[in-house]
Order: C-alpha cells, then structure tokens, then sequence
C-alpha cells in the first residue's frame, strides 16, 4: 500500500476539522494563534535537528553523507529561519517563519508572549522542566511533547516521518481548509494570510514532493 493511501484517511479528517469554521473573528483567530504558536516554532527544532545529522556544522568540515539529503535539509533551514518578510513592511527583509508568525499575532492583538517566555526558560531550564510551566496551553504542551520526544529517541529516521508526513505532507490541505473556511479576511490580518499563502506555496511546490524522496 502507498503512503497517499495510507496517508488519505487522516488528511481528510484533517481537512473536515471543526476548528477551520470554529474561527469566526480577530478575537477567535488571536485564540487559536495562541496555540498554534508552539507548533510554529517547534518546527525548527525538528529541521535543526535533522540538519546536525545529515548536514552537521563541524570544523574542519569534510563531506559526509548524501549530497541530495543535504541540499534538502539547508534549502528548508534557508527558507523557514530566514524566508522573505511581510512585503507590506516597509523595513520587510527575511524572517524566520516563527518571527512572522509573531508579528502575525501581534497585527491582531494577540499575544505572544507565553511563548516567548517559554523560549527564556528552555535556555535557563532546558526543554523537559519549561514543558511543565502552567503558562502553556495544555494541547500545544502534548504537540510539543510528543515532537520533543521524536527528538529525543534518538532515531533519525523518526524524526524525518514527523517532519515529512507529520508535517510538510499535510500543511497545504491545513492552510489550504483554513484560508477557505475561517471568519478573518486579508484585510483584517494581512501578515497571517501572507503567512498561510507562503507556506502553502513553499510546502506544496518545493518541501513536500522533496521531503517524501
């Protein structure tokens, strides 16, 4: 049995999900962002995990591994730690995904800063003992338990389903559903749909064909 079919069950229950209609307003929108943030950001630690085993910053350096995987895994780093900002910023230059996400939920009045301050107490704490503060809501603290502990199991090719299936292979039908079905237009929060658009664009056409390789 192929992937796609494997795969087809979960990625329509996905697409059928109440939470698309559930975001009726900027007030609702600023709710889920409050979430989704943390899954935002845990992303990196999935690519830059997977970037220190396939394509590891060591000195001297020396060529290791396959040239294919290696090129994938800089091109993701390249786009989500550093993509093209807003252009509506007039001071607009590159951003990761997980800053633009932040001005996103800032352009709406949302609030960033649980998360913020969850990324002070990893580097103070380290991730399992920041994973337990109160401040976190409790669905992203088990998302981000459960990418952490992909991580953590010391299986590399683990960690490249999550990213590849888990991840890159389903956003497009995510953001695709949520652009079609929420409550919030372009011009009531401009940097979130720019957000969705250029991730669908980058998922559907560069990330997920490669990613399934």
């Amino acid at each position: 049995m192929n992937m796609q079919r494997i795969l087809e069950p979960h990625i329509k229950a996905l697409d059928d999900h109440p939470v698309y209609r559930a975001i009726e307003n900027i007030d609702d929108l600023g709710v889920f962002m409050e979430h989704h943030v943390y899954s935002v950001w845990d992303f990196m630690s999935l690519i830059k995990h997977l970037q220190s085993r396939i394509a590891p910053a060591a000195v001297p350096w020396r060529p290791a591994g396959d040239p294919q995987l290696r090129r994938f895994i800089n091109e993701l780093v390249l786009e989500e730690e550093s993509d093209r900002a807003w252009p509506g910023d007039a001071n607009s230059g590159y951003c990761s995904h997980f800053e633009l996400y932040q001005d996103a939920m800032r352009e709406i009045g949302a609030d960033p800063t649980a998360c913020t301050d969850f990324l002070e107490r990893i580097a103070a704490l380290g991730i399992d003992r920041a994973l337990a503060d109160a401040a976190i809501p409790e669905p992203s603290r088990r998302f981000t338990r459960a990418t952490f502990d992909f991580i953590q199991s010391g299986r590399p090719h683990e960690v490249a389903a999550a990213l590849a299936v888990g991840r890159e292979h389903i956003i497009p039908t995510l953001f695709r559903a949520l652009l079609s079905r929420f409550g919030v237009s372009e011009r009531q929060a401009p940097v979130f749909h720019y957000y969705l658009k250029r991730h669908i664009h980058l998922d559907e056409d560069f990330h997920a064909p490669m990613s399934i390789r």
